[in-house]
This record gives C-alpha cells, structure tokens and sequence, in this order.
C-alpha cells in the first residue's frame, strides 16, 4: 500500500483522477485545493502515527517499487529483488561458513 493510499480519502483521490477532464479554469484552483489536503492529511498522520523504518533491505526496495512501474519493467524489478535476496542467502550462508572454520581454528 503507498504512502498516499494511507493518508487520503477515496474522494480525494478520484477528484485527483478526474482533475485533467475538468475545465482549465478550475483545474488550477482544485490541484491546490487537493495538495493542501494532502499536506494536512500527512501532517495529522505523522501527529498521530510514529515513523516506523522499513528494513532497508534491497529486495523489499524492489519490491514496493515493483508495483509503481509499467508491467515491462515490472519483470525486471522482479529480477533485481530475486537477485538481491539470492546475494542475502549467500551471504548469510559464507558468514555461516566462515565463522565455523574460525571457531574450530581458535580452538586448537
């Protein structure tokens, strides 16, 4: 779910999307309308919701990015975040190795 799917209201978001079919005179004036909104709807989540980090993992990255992509690249965001994940368990997987040979060397 993105950031905006949290913080606005579904009227918001389809006065958003019907924004280019409106008159040009009033299109101004509504885009600044629904941008104050969505300044006062962040202010008012982050007053009542603690930041909370995500892991910077880079295959959650890829992942939340996968979905604000067109479908073409969509399968190669797929493609880094297997590869990122693949690279994680290998890593996990070495340190693994490494710190039991170490381990049996300091104990001789």
């Amino acid at each position: 779910m993105t950031f905006d799917e949290v913080i606005l209201p579904k009227e918001l978001q389809m006065l958003k999307a019907f924004l280019p079919f409106l008159p040009a005179n009033i299109q101004k004036m509504l885009a600044i309308y629904i941008k104050w909104v969505e300044l006062q709807k962040t202010i008012e989540y982050f007053n009542q919701n603690p930041p909370i980090q995500q892991s910077p993992d880079m295959g959650n990255l890829m992942k939340c990015m996968k979905g604000l992509l067109p479908p073409e690249e969509q399968s190669q965001i797929e493609q880094f975040a297997d590869m990122f994940e693949n690279m994680d368990m290998y890593r996990d997987m070495f340190e693994g190795f490494s710190s039991a040979f170490s381990t049996d060397h300091e104990s001789e």
